[in-house]
Protein backbone atom coordinates (compact mmCIF):
# COMPACT_ATOMS: atom_id res chain seq x y z
CA UNK A 1 0.00 0.00 0.00
CA UNK A 2 1.23 3.12 -0.71
CA UNK A 3 1.61 5.92 1.89
CA UNK A 4 3.63 9.15 1.98
CA UNK A 5 7.91 8.69 2.83
CA UNK A 6 7.51 10.84 5.37
CA UNK A 7 5.66 8.15 7.53
CA UNK A 8 7.35 5.44 6.45
CA UNK A 9 10.39 7.31 8.04
CA UNK A 10 8.79 8.01 11.39
CA UNK A 11 7.77 4.15 11.40
CA UNK A 12 11.01 3.27 10.79
CA UNK A 13 12.31 5.69 13.46
CA UNK A 14 9.72 4.35 15.69
CA UNK A 15 10.59 0.24 15.00
CA UNK A 16 14.25 0.81 15.25
CA UNK A 17 13.43 2.04 18.79
CA UNK A 18 13.91 5.44 17.91
CA UNK A 19 11.68 7.26 20.90
CA UNK A 20 12.81 11.06 20.61
CA UNK A 21 13.57 13.63 18.09
CA UNK A 22 15.45 16.86 18.79
CA UNK A 23 15.20 19.44 16.17
CA UNK A 24 13.82 22.45 14.26
CA UNK A 25 11.48 22.31 11.14
CA UNK A 26 13.16 23.25 7.71
CA UNK A 27 14.15 22.14 4.53
CA UNK A 28 12.78 18.80 3.33
CA UNK A 29 12.65 17.83 6.67
CA UNK A 30 10.21 20.11 8.02
CA UNK A 31 7.72 17.81 6.04
CA UNK A 32 8.55 14.87 8.28
CA UNK A 33 6.86 16.94 11.32
CA UNK A 34 3.70 15.86 9.57
CA UNK A 35 4.31 12.85 10.13
CA UNK A 36 6.07 13.18 13.36
CA UNK A 37 2.39 14.83 14.67
CA UNK A 38 0.54 11.70 13.61
CA UNK A 39 2.45 9.84 15.67
CA UNK A 40 3.05 11.93 18.48
CA UNK A 41 1.34 9.35 21.18
CA UNK A 42 4.91 6.81 20.19
CA UNK A 43 7.39 9.44 19.32
CA UNK A 44 8.13 12.81 21.45
CA UNK A 45 9.51 15.95 19.03
CA UNK A 46 10.86 18.46 20.99
CA UNK A 47 11.77 21.73 19.64
CA UNK A 48 15.25 23.37 19.80
CA UNK A 49 15.59 26.54 19.83
CA UNK A 50 18.99 25.89 18.31
CA UNK A 51 20.48 22.83 16.22
CA UNK A 52 23.48 22.64 18.27
CA UNK A 53 21.35 22.52 21.49
CA UNK A 54 19.11 19.84 19.67
CA UNK A 55 22.43 18.02 18.93
CA UNK A 56 23.46 17.93 22.70
CA UNK A 57 19.80 16.94 23.89
CA UNK A 58 20.17 13.76 21.54
CA UNK A 59 23.83 13.33 22.71
CA UNK A 60 22.87 13.55 26.76
CA UNK A 61 19.67 10.91 25.73
CA UNK A 62 22.17 8.56 24.16
CA UNK A 63 24.25 8.42 27.38
CA UNK A 64 21.30 8.12 29.48
CA UNK A 65 19.39 5.31 27.61
CA UNK A 66 21.93 3.91 25.13
CA UNK A 67 19.68 4.19 22.39
CA UNK A 68 19.86 6.93 19.50
CA UNK A 69 17.29 9.87 19.50
CA UNK A 70 16.87 11.40 16.45
CA UNK A 71 18.16 15.14 14.95
CA UNK A 72 15.66 16.52 12.38
CA UNK A 73 17.46 19.68 10.94
CA UNK A 74 17.93 21.07 7.58
CA UNK A 75 20.97 20.21 5.71
CA UNK A 76 23.11 23.57 6.22
CA UNK A 77 22.52 23.59 9.58
CA UNK A 78 22.48 20.10 10.42
CA UNK A 79 26.56 20.55 8.95
CA UNK A 80 27.44 23.90 10.82
CA UNK A 81 25.18 24.53 14.12
CA UNK A 82 24.28 20.71 15.14
CA UNK A 83 27.84 19.80 14.51
CA UNK A 84 28.67 21.10 18.22
CA UNK A 85 26.46 18.03 19.44
CA UNK A 86 27.64 15.95 16.48
CA UNK A 87 31.32 16.42 17.36
CA UNK A 88 30.97 15.57 21.35
CA UNK A 89 28.92 12.39 20.02
CA UNK A 90 31.17 11.40 17.79
CA UNK A 91 34.65 12.23 19.93
CA UNK A 92 32.78 10.74 22.92
CA UNK A 93 31.09 7.63 22.12
CA UNK A 94 27.00 8.54 22.52
CA UNK A 95 24.17 7.08 19.65
CA UNK A 96 22.61 9.64 17.89
CA UNK A 97 21.12 9.98 14.37
CA UNK A 98 20.58 13.24 12.30
CA UNK A 99 18.23 12.96 9.40
CA UNK A 100 18.28 15.55 6.99
CA UNK A 101 18.21 16.42 3.67
CA UNK A 102 20.56 18.18 0.28
CA UNK A 103 17.50 21.32 0.10
CA UNK A 104 18.85 20.82 -3.86
CA UNK A 105 15.14 23.28 -4.65
CA UNK A 106 13.69 22.15 -7.53
CA UNK A 107 16.04 19.39 -8.61
CA UNK A 108 18.21 21.85 -9.68
CA UNK A 109 21.24 20.21 -8.17
CA UNK A 110 23.93 21.38 -11.39
CA UNK A 111 23.05 25.02 -11.38
CA UNK A 112 23.59 25.80 -7.28
CA UNK A 113 20.14 26.68 -5.58
CA UNK A 114 20.23 28.25 -2.31
CA UNK A 115 21.97 26.32 0.29
CA UNK A 116 22.47 23.20 -1.53
CA UNK A 117 24.62 20.88 -0.08
CA UNK A 118 24.89 18.25 -2.84
CA UNK A 119 28.52 18.74 -3.70
CA UNK A 120 28.41 20.25 -7.22
CA UNK A 121 29.87 23.29 -8.05
CA UNK A 122 28.20 26.23 -6.72
CA UNK A 123 26.87 23.66 -3.59
CA UNK A 124 28.25 22.42 -0.48
CA UNK A 125 29.31 18.94 0.31
CA UNK A 126 26.85 17.92 3.13
CA UNK A 127 27.10 13.94 2.80
CA UNK A 128 31.39 14.83 2.90
CA UNK A 129 31.11 16.80 6.18
CA UNK A 130 28.77 14.68 7.78
CA UNK A 131 31.07 11.77 7.21
CA UNK A 132 33.91 13.08 8.66
CA UNK A 133 31.96 12.97 12.16
CA UNK A 134 29.99 10.00 12.56
CA UNK A 135 30.66 6.50 12.54
CA UNK A 136 27.99 6.13 9.01
CA UNK A 137 26.41 8.53 6.47
CA UNK A 138 24.53 7.53 3.76
CA UNK A 139 23.43 9.61 1.06
CA UNK A 140 19.82 8.47 -0.15
CA UNK A 141 18.57 9.16 -4.05
CA UNK A 142 15.46 7.07 -3.55
CA UNK A 143 12.61 6.26 -0.83
CA UNK A 144 13.89 2.99 -0.58
CA UNK A 145 17.76 4.06 -0.05
CA UNK A 146 15.90 6.31 2.80
CA UNK A 147 14.24 3.41 4.78
CA UNK A 148 17.36 0.79 4.33
CA UNK A 149 19.66 3.85 5.23
CA UNK A 150 17.71 4.66 8.59
CA UNK A 151 18.04 0.92 9.05
CA UNK A 152 21.33 0.69 8.27
CA UNK A 153 22.17 4.33 10.30
CA UNK A 154 20.93 3.17 13.66
CA UNK A 155 22.94 -0.43 13.64
CA UNK A 156 25.85 1.83 13.45
CA UNK A 157 25.13 4.04 16.15
CA UNK A 158 24.79 0.81 18.78
CA UNK A 159 26.62 -1.51 17.69
CA UNK A 160 29.92 -1.67 18.86
CA UNK A 161 31.40 1.53 19.95
CA UNK A 162 28.66 3.82 19.71
CA UNK A 163 28.19 6.93 18.02
CA UNK A 164 26.25 9.79 15.62
CA UNK A 165 25.27 8.70 12.27
CA UNK A 166 23.69 10.56 9.64
CA UNK A 167 21.24 9.54 6.48
CA UNK A 168 21.08 12.75 3.79
CA UNK A 169 17.90 12.47 1.18
CA UNK A 170 17.73 14.40 -1.55
CA UNK A 171 15.15 17.17 -0.79
CA UNK A 172 12.29 16.12 -3.44
CA UNK A 173 12.25 12.52 -1.62
CA UNK A 174 10.01 14.09 0.86
CA UNK A 175 7.51 14.70 -1.05
CA UNK A 176 7.61 11.14 -2.58
CA UNK A 177 5.07 7.95 -1.88
CA UNK A 178 6.17 4.17 -1.37
CA UNK A 179 4.90 1.03 -1.05
CA UNK A 180 7.12 -0.57 1.83
CA UNK A 181 5.68 -3.71 0.75
CA UNK A 182 7.81 -3.23 -2.51
CA UNK A 183 11.23 -1.56 -1.18
CA UNK A 184 14.23 -3.27 -2.74
CA UNK A 185 15.81 -5.44 -1.34
CA UNK A 186 12.78 -6.22 0.34
CA UNK A 187 12.21 -4.42 4.38
CA UNK A 188 12.14 -7.03 6.87
CA UNK A 189 11.42 -6.68 10.89
CA UNK A 190 14.49 -4.09 12.34
CA UNK A 191 15.02 -6.15 15.21
CA UNK A 192 16.69 -8.77 13.08
CA UNK A 193 19.08 -6.20 11.73
CA UNK A 194 19.58 -4.50 15.12
CA UNK A 195 19.84 -7.98 17.23
CA UNK A 196 23.80 -7.58 17.49
CA UNK A 197 25.20 -8.32 21.01
CA UNK A 198 27.97 -6.51 22.05
CA UNK A 199 31.46 -8.46 22.12
CA UNK A 200 32.69 -10.27 25.15
CA UNK A 201 35.76 -11.28 26.41
CA UNK A 202 36.37 -15.18 26.22
CA UNK A 203 37.17 -17.24 29.35
CA UNK A 204 40.56 -17.88 29.23
CA UNK A 205 41.34 -13.75 28.40
CA UNK A 206 38.80 -13.34 31.33
CA UNK A 207 41.73 -15.56 33.46
CA UNK A 208 43.79 -14.19 32.43
CA UNK A 209 43.02 -10.75 33.59
CA UNK A 210 41.41 -12.60 36.54
CA UNK A 211 45.26 -14.13 37.30
CA UNK A 212 47.14 -10.66 36.47
CA UNK A 213 44.95 -8.60 38.95
CA UNK A 214 45.46 -11.17 41.81
CA UNK A 215 48.90 -11.49 41.79
CA UNK A 216 49.40 -7.76 41.44
CA UNK A 217 51.00 -6.11 44.39
CA UNK A 218 49.54 -2.77 43.65
CA UNK A 219 46.64 -2.54 41.22
CA UNK A 220 43.94 -0.04 40.27
CA UNK A 221 41.60 -0.13 38.25
CA UNK A 222 41.24 2.89 35.80
CA UNK A 223 36.88 3.69 34.49
CA UNK A 224 36.45 5.40 31.29
CA UNK A 225 33.36 6.67 29.89
CA UNK A 226 32.79 2.83 28.32
CA UNK A 227 31.78 2.00 32.07
CA UNK A 228 28.57 4.39 31.63
CA UNK A 229 27.99 3.52 28.50
CA UNK A 230 27.59 -0.35 29.80
CA UNK A 231 25.87 1.14 32.71
CA UNK A 232 28.18 -1.08 34.75
CA UNK A 233 28.88 0.51 37.72
CA UNK A 234 27.75 -2.89 39.68
CA UNK A 235 30.14 -4.93 38.18
CA UNK A 236 32.90 -2.46 38.44
CA UNK A 237 32.44 -1.99 42.27
CA UNK A 238 31.98 -5.68 42.47
CA UNK A 239 35.54 -6.15 41.28
CA UNK A 240 36.82 -3.48 43.32
CA UNK A 241 35.66 -4.97 46.35
CA UNK A 242 36.48 -8.32 45.81
CA UNK A 243 39.94 -7.82 45.11
CA UNK A 244 40.17 -4.92 47.17
CA UNK A 245 41.37 -2.88 43.94
CA UNK A 246 41.26 1.48 44.11
CA UNK A 247 39.84 2.73 41.33
CA UNK A 248 40.70 5.89 39.59
CA UNK A 249 38.55 7.15 36.15
CA UNK A 250 39.25 9.36 33.32
CA UNK A 251 37.61 12.35 32.87
CA UNK A 252 34.32 11.38 31.15
CA UNK A 253 34.07 8.25 33.09
CA UNK A 254 33.57 10.80 36.85
CA UNK A 255 30.71 8.98 38.84
CA UNK A 256 31.62 5.43 37.50
CA UNK A 257 31.71 4.50 40.71
CA UNK A 258 30.24 6.95 43.61
CA UNK A 259 33.94 8.48 44.85
CA UNK A 260 32.06 8.59 48.51
CA UNK A 261 33.10 4.24 48.24
CA UNK A 262 35.89 3.18 49.85
CA UNK A 263 37.86 2.26 47.10
CA UNK A 264 36.85 5.19 45.02
CA UNK A 265 40.27 7.42 44.32
CA UNK A 266 38.20 10.44 42.12
CA UNK A 267 39.62 11.73 38.71
CA UNK A 268 43.08 11.06 37.48
CA UNK A 269 45.90 13.45 35.73
CA UNK A 270 46.52 17.06 35.62
CA UNK A 271 43.18 18.25 37.49
CA UNK A 272 42.36 15.20 39.43
CA UNK A 273 42.37 13.56 43.13
CA UNK A 274 45.90 13.67 44.63
CA UNK A 275 45.67 9.96 45.52
CA UNK A 276 44.53 9.23 42.68
CA UNK A 277 47.48 10.30 40.67
CA UNK A 278 49.48 8.90 43.49
CA UNK A 279 48.04 5.20 43.09
CA UNK A 280 48.58 4.96 39.12
CA UNK A 281 51.99 6.13 39.24
CA UNK A 282 53.42 3.86 42.01
CA UNK A 283 50.66 0.97 40.55
CA UNK A 284 52.58 -2.57 39.06
CA UNK A 285 49.40 -3.08 37.41
CA UNK A 286 47.30 -1.16 35.37
CA UNK A 287 43.76 -2.24 34.37
CA UNK A 288 41.91 0.35 31.78
CA UNK A 289 38.17 -0.15 31.70
CA UNK A 290 36.54 1.65 29.16
CA UNK A 291 38.91 4.40 28.33
CA UNK A 292 41.40 4.91 25.69
CA UNK A 293 44.16 6.15 28.37
CA UNK A 294 43.93 9.34 25.93
CA UNK A 295 46.39 12.09 26.49
CA UNK A 296 44.19 14.40 28.59
CA UNK A 297 43.73 12.08 30.85
CA UNK A 298 47.63 10.61 31.20
CA UNK A 299 49.24 14.19 31.58
CA UNK A 300 49.74 13.79 27.36
CA UNK A 301 51.21 10.51 27.74
CA UNK A 302 54.11 11.39 29.85
CA UNK A 303 56.11 8.63 30.50
CA UNK A 304 56.53 9.74 34.83
CA UNK A 305 52.54 8.93 34.81
CA UNK A 306 52.24 5.86 33.29
CA UNK A 307 55.38 3.70 32.16
CA UNK A 308 54.57 0.62 30.34
CA UNK A 309 58.36 -0.39 30.51
CA UNK A 310 57.74 -0.79 34.64
CA UNK A 311 53.99 -1.22 34.87
CA UNK A 312 51.55 -4.17 33.44
CA UNK A 313 49.31 -2.73 31.59
CA UNK A 314 46.00 -4.61 30.66
CA UNK A 315 43.35 -2.59 28.92
CA UNK A 316 39.60 -3.70 27.86
CA UNK A 317 37.17 -1.34 25.01
CA UNK A 318 34.45 -2.35 22.79
CA UNK A 319 36.41 -1.01 20.07
CA UNK A 320 39.37 -3.18 19.08
CA UNK A 321 41.29 0.08 18.11
CA UNK A 322 41.40 1.93 21.61
CA UNK A 323 43.35 -1.68 22.79
CA UNK A 324 46.76 -0.62 22.96
CA UNK A 325 46.28 2.72 21.03
CA UNK A 326 48.38 4.98 23.59
CA UNK A 327 50.19 2.76 25.31
CA UNK A 328 51.38 -1.11 24.98
CA UNK A 329 49.17 -3.44 26.75
CA UNK A 330 50.44 -6.98 28.49
CA UNK A 331 46.55 -8.21 28.06
CA UNK A 332 43.93 -6.53 25.82
CA UNK A 333 40.48 -7.53 25.24
CA UNK A 334 37.76 -6.42 23.19
CA UNK A 335 34.69 -6.21 25.47
CA UNK A 336 31.45 -4.49 26.45
CA UNK A 337 32.56 -3.18 29.84
CA UNK A 338 29.62 -4.62 31.35
CA UNK A 339 29.71 -8.26 29.89
CA UNK A 340 33.77 -8.53 30.16
CA UNK A 341 33.85 -7.47 33.73
CA UNK A 342 30.82 -9.97 34.58
CA UNK A 343 33.40 -12.40 32.96
CA UNK A 344 36.37 -11.54 35.08
CA UNK A 345 34.64 -11.42 38.39
CA UNK A 346 33.27 -15.48 37.61
CA UNK A 347 37.12 -16.17 36.97
CA UNK A 348 38.56 -14.31 40.36
CA UNK A 349 35.17 -15.99 42.14
CA UNK A 350 36.50 -19.41 40.83
CA UNK A 351 40.23 -18.53 42.03
CA UNK A 352 39.32 -18.09 45.51
CA UNK A 353 41.94 -15.29 45.97
CA UNK A 354 42.21 -15.06 49.69
CA UNK A 355 43.42 -11.15 49.15
CA UNK A 356 43.03 -9.33 52.59
CA UNK A 357 40.82 -6.57 51.14
CA UNK A 358 39.94 -4.85 54.27
CA UNK A 359 43.88 -4.07 54.92
CA UNK A 360 43.94 -2.87 51.44
CA UNK A 361 40.61 -0.43 52.33
CA UNK A 362 42.08 0.83 55.78
CA UNK A 363 45.29 1.29 54.30
CA UNK A 364 43.92 3.53 51.14
CA UNK A 365 41.85 5.50 53.67
CA UNK A 366 44.37 6.39 56.00
CA UNK A 367 46.32 7.40 52.54
CA UNK A 368 43.62 9.31 51.59
CA UNK A 369 42.95 11.35 54.72
CA UNK A 370 46.99 11.77 54.79
CA UNK A 371 46.39 13.30 51.15
CA UNK A 372 43.50 15.59 51.60
CA UNK A 373 40.91 13.37 49.30
CA UNK A 374 37.76 16.10 48.42
CA UNK A 375 39.13 18.04 50.85
CA UNK A 376 40.60 21.49 50.01
CA UNK A 377 41.17 25.24 52.73
CA UNK A 378 38.81 27.23 49.72
CA UNK A 379 35.78 24.68 50.65
CA UNK A 380 35.10 27.15 53.67
CA UNK A 381 36.12 30.68 52.05
CA UNK A 382 34.07 33.49 52.94
CA UNK A 383 35.77 36.02 50.18
CA UNK A 384 33.90 37.29 47.99
CA UNK A 385 33.80 37.29 44.90
CA UNK A 386 33.03 33.84 45.57
CA UNK A 387 35.70 31.28 45.53
CA UNK A 388 35.21 28.40 42.76
CA UNK A 389 36.23 25.60 45.28
CA UNK A 390 32.90 27.10 48.09
CA UNK A 391 30.42 26.70 45.09
CA UNK A 392 31.77 23.05 44.67
CA UNK A 393 31.42 22.64 48.21
CA UNK A 394 27.83 24.21 48.99
CA UNK A 395 27.05 21.63 46.31
CA UNK A 396 28.21 19.02 47.53
CA UNK A 397 26.39 19.51 50.27
CA UNK A 398 22.73 20.81 48.18
CA UNK A 399 22.84 17.38 45.83
CA UNK A 400 21.31 14.47 46.75
CA UNK A 401 22.42 10.90 45.52
CA UNK A 402 19.35 11.24 42.96
CA UNK A 403 20.53 14.54 41.13
CA UNK A 404 22.29 14.38 38.45
CA UNK A 405 24.93 16.92 37.60
CA UNK A 406 25.72 18.60 33.95
CA UNK A 407 29.03 19.88 33.94
CA UNK A 408 29.76 22.42 31.09
CA UNK A 409 33.49 23.01 29.38
CA UNK A 410 35.99 25.79 30.82
CA UNK A 411 37.35 26.40 34.08
CA UNK A 412 34.04 25.19 35.55
CA UNK A 413 34.24 21.57 35.08
CA UNK A 414 37.94 21.95 36.13
CA UNK A 415 36.75 22.55 39.47
CA UNK A 416 34.27 20.67 39.78
CA UNK A 417 36.04 17.50 37.97
CA UNK A 418 38.30 17.89 40.77
CA UNK A 419 36.35 18.76 43.83
CA UNK A 420 32.81 17.65 43.20
CA UNK A 421 32.55 14.54 45.63
CA UNK A 422 29.76 12.08 43.48
CA UNK A 423 27.80 10.14 46.12
CA UNK A 424 26.18 7.65 43.29
CA UNK A 425 27.57 6.12 40.60
CA UNK A 426 26.44 7.67 37.10
CA UNK A 427 25.35 11.23 38.87
CA UNK A 428 27.83 13.47 36.59
CA UNK A 429 27.54 13.87 32.95
CA UNK A 430 30.26 16.36 31.07
CA UNK A 431 31.49 16.71 27.57
CA UNK A 432 34.82 15.45 26.96
CA UNK A 433 34.64 14.26 23.57
CA UNK A 434 35.14 17.63 21.49
CA UNK A 435 34.43 19.72 24.61
CA UNK A 436 32.72 22.59 23.66
CA UNK A 437 31.44 25.40 25.34
CA UNK A 438 27.97 25.66 25.81
CA UNK A 439 27.33 21.46 26.01
CA UNK A 440 26.15 21.13 29.62
CA UNK A 441 23.09 24.00 29.09
CA UNK A 442 20.74 21.65 26.40
CA UNK A 443 22.22 18.65 27.76
CA UNK A 444 20.71 19.10 30.94
CA UNK A 445 17.09 20.15 29.79
CA UNK A 446 17.50 16.60 27.50
CA UNK A 447 18.14 14.78 31.10
CA UNK A 448 15.32 16.28 33.11
CA UNK A 449 12.84 15.12 30.56
CA UNK A 450 13.96 11.87 30.50
CA UNK A 451 14.07 11.84 34.09
CA UNK A 452 11.38 13.43 35.39
CA UNK A 453 11.69 11.79 38.89
CA UNK A 454 14.74 13.23 39.75
CA UNK A 455 16.48 16.52 39.77
CA UNK A 456 19.00 17.89 37.52
CA UNK A 457 21.62 20.70 37.73
CA UNK A 458 23.68 22.19 35.07
CA UNK A 459 27.04 23.64 36.25
CA UNK A 460 28.45 26.50 33.67
CA UNK A 461 30.10 29.54 33.08
CA UNK A 462 29.12 32.64 32.01
CA UNK A 463 30.71 32.19 28.28
CA UNK A 464 28.94 28.84 28.12
CA UNK A 465 25.48 30.09 29.74
CA UNK A 466 25.99 33.20 27.22
CA UNK A 467 26.20 31.21 23.88
CA UNK A 468 22.70 28.81 25.03
CA UNK A 469 20.50 31.54 26.80
CA UNK A 470 17.23 30.26 24.52
CA UNK A 471 17.90 27.33 26.26
CA UNK A 472 15.87 29.08 29.69
CA UNK A 473 12.70 29.19 27.11
CA UNK A 474 12.87 25.79 26.42
CA UNK A 475 12.87 24.71 30.26
CA UNK A 476 10.03 26.90 30.52
CA UNK A 477 8.30 26.09 27.64
CA UNK A 478 8.50 22.40 28.43
CA UNK A 479 7.98 22.51 32.45
CA UNK A 480 11.53 21.53 32.87
CA UNK A 481 12.50 22.46 36.13
CA UNK A 482 16.49 22.35 35.66
CA UNK A 483 18.41 24.07 38.17
CA UNK A 484 21.07 26.19 36.22
CA UNK A 485 24.00 27.13 38.15
CA UNK A 486 26.41 29.98 36.62
CA UNK A 487 29.66 31.15 37.62
CA UNK A 488 30.09 34.48 36.60
CA UNK A 489 33.62 35.92 36.64
CA UNK A 490 32.96 38.11 33.47
CA UNK A 491 35.71 36.07 31.38
CA UNK A 492 36.07 33.57 29.22
CA UNK A 493 38.50 32.26 32.40
CA UNK A 494 40.05 28.94 30.26
CA UNK A 495 41.20 30.70 27.38
CA UNK A 496 42.12 33.85 29.57
CA UNK A 497 44.29 31.72 31.82
CA UNK A 498 46.54 31.18 29.00
CA UNK A 499 47.34 34.60 28.16
CA UNK A 500 49.95 36.84 29.33
CA UNK A 501 49.01 38.83 32.34
CA UNK A 502 49.72 42.34 30.74
CA UNK A 503 48.32 40.97 27.14
CA UNK A 504 44.48 39.79 27.77
CA UNK A 505 42.44 40.29 24.78
CA UNK A 506 39.18 39.68 23.56
CA UNK A 507 38.20 37.26 26.83
CA UNK A 508 37.20 39.72 29.11
CA UNK A 509 33.73 42.17 29.59
CA UNK A 510 31.28 43.03 31.40
CA UNK A 511 29.16 40.92 33.76
CA UNK A 512 26.31 39.73 32.62
CA UNK A 513 23.16 39.64 33.94
CA UNK A 514 21.60 36.08 34.13
CA UNK A 515 19.42 36.85 36.96
CA UNK A 516 17.37 39.43 34.68
CA UNK A 517 17.53 36.91 31.79
CA UNK A 518 16.25 34.48 34.04
CA UNK A 519 13.69 36.65 35.01
CA UNK A 520 12.53 37.68 31.54
CA UNK A 521 12.14 33.96 30.37
CA UNK A 522 9.99 33.22 33.39
CA UNK A 523 12.32 31.09 35.66
CA UNK A 524 13.33 31.44 38.97
CA UNK A 525 16.51 34.11 39.58
CA UNK A 526 18.79 33.98 42.43
CA UNK A 527 21.93 35.95 42.23
CA UNK A 528 24.26 35.05 44.80
CA UNK A 529 27.29 37.45 45.74
CA UNK A 530 27.98 36.37 49.64
CA UNK A 531 29.08 32.90 50.52
CA UNK A 532 26.80 32.35 53.29
CA UNK A 533 24.11 32.72 51.04
CA UNK A 534 24.85 30.19 48.69
CA UNK A 535 23.34 27.16 50.56
CA UNK A 536 19.83 28.64 50.71
CA UNK A 537 19.88 29.51 47.06
CA UNK A 538 20.93 26.64 46.06
CA UNK A 539 18.22 24.57 48.51
CA UNK A 540 15.70 27.04 47.15
CA UNK A 541 16.32 26.45 43.61
CA UNK A 542 16.20 22.76 44.04
CA UNK A 543 13.14 22.58 45.52
CA UNK A 544 11.03 25.51 43.91
CA UNK A 545 9.44 22.36 41.32
CA UNK A 546 10.90 25.14 38.42
CA UNK A 547 13.00 26.16 36.18
CA UNK A 548 15.71 28.49 37.80
CA UNK A 549 18.92 30.06 37.58
CA UNK A 550 21.49 30.55 40.08
CA UNK A 551 23.82 33.07 39.32
CA UNK A 552 26.98 33.22 41.61
CA UNK A 553 29.25 36.14 41.15
CA UNK A 554 32.74 33.97 41.14
CA UNK A 555 36.22 34.89 41.89
CA UNK A 556 38.32 34.74 39.15
CA UNK A 557 40.91 32.13 39.71
CA UNK A 558 43.19 30.30 37.10
CA UNK A 559 42.49 26.51 36.83
CA UNK A 560 46.46 26.06 37.10
CA UNK A 561 46.19 26.13 40.27
CA UNK A 562 44.64 22.78 40.16
CA UNK A 563 46.90 20.79 38.56
CA UNK A 564 49.04 18.36 40.69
Amino acid sequence: MMQSLNNAVVETLIECGVDHVFGIPGGGALFLYDALYQHRDRITSVLARHEGAAACMADMHGRLTGKPAAVIAQGAWAASNAAFGILEAHLGGSPLIVITDTSDYGGLTLHGPWQNGTGEYGSFNLPAIMRSMTKYTCFANSPDEVLHGIRLAVKHSVTGRPGPVCVCARMNLFAAQVDTAAVNPRLFPAAGHLNAPPPCIDAETAGRIAQALIQAKDPVIIAGAGVHRARAYGELRTLAELLGIPVATSFMGKSAIAETHDLALGTMGGIGQKIANEKIMGADTLFAVGTGLSPENTRMLSPDYIDPLKQKIIQMDIEPLNVGWTYPVKIGAVSDAGAGLRKIIEAVSASNPGIDVRARIEALKGRKAETGFFSCAEFSSDESPIAPERIVCELNGAMGEDTLLCLDAGNNRQWFARHFRSTKAGQVFAPGGAGGVGWGTPAALAAQLLRRDAKVVAVCGDGGMMMMLHCLESAKQYGLPVTYVVLNNAALGNIRDFQAPDRRYCTEYAAPDFASYARAAGCGAYKVERPGDLGDALKSALASGAPSVVEVITKLEPHFKLMT
